[in-house]
C-alpha cells in the first residue's frame, strides 16, 4: 500500500517524506525524501512530523501467528497511539491511520461487517486483529482529544505494485509462472491497492474526523482466484480447492511441527479468516467519500500487466539462481 500511496501522492503533485524500515525497491527512482526511524520513539516521530503537515499511518506488523513477543502489539497499539499523540502535539493538518478490517469481528456470520460491528477484543483468538482494534481505538481516543483524524480499514489487498511479494503476491506469482496448485478452502473480501489508496485519499479530503470507514472490494473464495489467474496465465485451472479437513489437520500438528522446528504450512489464524463473514460493507464509504471499488477480474488482469512491465517475473527468477549458486 505504501508503494501505491506514494505514488498517487507525487502524481497529484504533493511533496512527500517516507518512513520506510528496508528501503526496499518500491520507492526505488521516487523523488521522496526516505526516513528511518521506529514509530514507538517519540523524539523521532516529533523530528518527522511538521506542523500542517498530513501524515498516513501505514505502519504495522502483521501476523497469523500470535504476538511474536510482544512485537505485534508493541507496533500495532503502542505505535499507533505514538503517531497520533505525536500528530496532535505537533499540530499536524490530518492524520489518516490505515487499520484493517481485521479490528471488527469478522468471524460470525449473519450481518455484514460494518463500522457499528463489534471489536476484535473479546471475540477473537487473533494477536493481530485484537492489536489493529486496540491500535484504531487509540488514534480515536486521541482525535477525542482534539486531532483531526480519519481511520480506514482495508480488507484483503492485492493488485499492482506489491514489491515484497505479499502473500497473496506469492499466490498469484505462481499462476503467472504457469503453475496451478490447488488453492485453500474458503474465501476473503478482496480489494484493490489502488481503490484502497483512493479510498484513503478521498477520506483525507471528505472524511468526517473521528469516523472509520471500511474500504472493501469484492468477495471470492480462493478457487475463484486461482481460476481467474490461471485463465490470465493460459494454463489449466485447478478444479477443485484443498479440502477443510486437510487444512484443519495441519493445524492440529502446529504443535508437533514447533516442537521439532518445522513452520507450520497454514496457521489456525489463516483459516479463522478463511472462514469469516463474506459481507463486508463499504456502504458508508460510498455514500460519505464516493468510494467505488473495481471488479476483482480487473484487479487480476492489471497485477498480471504489472508483473510484465516491471519484469517482475524475470527478476525474482534470477535472484533465485543467485542464490542457489551461491549455496
Amino acid at each position: 500500500m505504501g508503494s501505491c500511496l506514494v505514488r498517487e501522492l507525487l502524481s497529484r503533485g504533493r511533496t512527500v517524506k517516507a518512513l520506510d524500515l528496508d528501503h526496499g525497491i518500491g520507492l526505488d527512482g521516487l523523488d521522496v525524501e526516505r526516513l528511518s526511524g521506529d514509530i514507538r520513539d517519540a523524539a523521532f516521530l516529533a523530528s518527522a512530523i511538521s506542523e500542517g503537515d498530513t501524515v498516513f499511518h501505514l505502519a504495522s506488523v502483521i501476523s497469523t501467528t500470535g504476538d511474536k513477543g510482544g512485537l505485534v502489539s508493541s507496533v500495532n497499539v503502542d505505535g499507533a497511539r505514538n503517531v497520533a499523540t505525536v500528530c496532535k502535539e505537533r499540530g499536524v493538518k490530518r492524520l489518516v491511520h490505515f487499520s484493517s478490517i481485521h479490528a471488527y469481528d469478522i468471524d460470525t456470520l449473519g450481518d455484514p461487517v460494518t463500522e457499528e460491528t463489534r471489536g476484535a477484543v473479546g471475540h477473537s483468538d487473533s494477536a493481530y486483529n485484537c492489536s489493529k482494534w486496540r491500535g484504531q481505538q487509540a488514534v480515536l481516543e486521541v482525535a477525542a482529544q482534539g486531532l483531526d483524524a480519519v481511520v480506514v480499514n482495508p480488507c484483503g489487498v492485492i493488485g499492482p505494485f506489491d514489491y515484497k511479494a505479499s502473500r497473496m503476491g506469492k499466490f498469484f506469482r505462481t499462476y503467472a509462472r504457469g503453475k496451478t496448485p490447488k488453492p485453500g478452502p474458503g474465501g476473503f473480501d478482496w480489494v484493490d491497492v489502488r481503490d484502497v489508496i483512493a479510498g484513503a485519499l478521498l477520506a483525507e479530503q471528505k472524511g468526517r474526523s473521528g469516523q472509520a470507514y471500511i474500504l472493501s472490494g469484492h468477495f471470492q473464495t480462493n478457487l475463484e482466484l486461482a481460476r481467474i489467474a490461471a485463465s490470465l496465465a493460459g494454463t489449466t485451472a485447478p478444479s477443485e480447492a484443498i479440502s477443510w479437513w486437510f487444512v484443519n489437520g495441519l493445524v492440529a500438528m502446529t504443535p508437533l511441527l514447533r516442537a521439532i522446528g518445522q513452520k507450520p504450512p497454514v496457521t489456525k489464524e489463516a483459516l479463522d479468516a478463511l472462514r469469516s463473514n463474506p459481507v463486508m460493507s463499504h456502504a458508508k464509504a460510498t455514500e460519505e467519500l464516493g468510494y467505488a471499488p473495481r471488479s476483482t477480474e480487473q484487479t487480476v488482469t492489471d497485477t498480471f500487466a504489472w508483473y510484465g512491465d516491471e519484469g517482475v517475473l524475470e527478476r525474482e527468477a534470477a535472484e533465485r539462481a543467485a542464490r542457489k549458486a551461491a549455496s
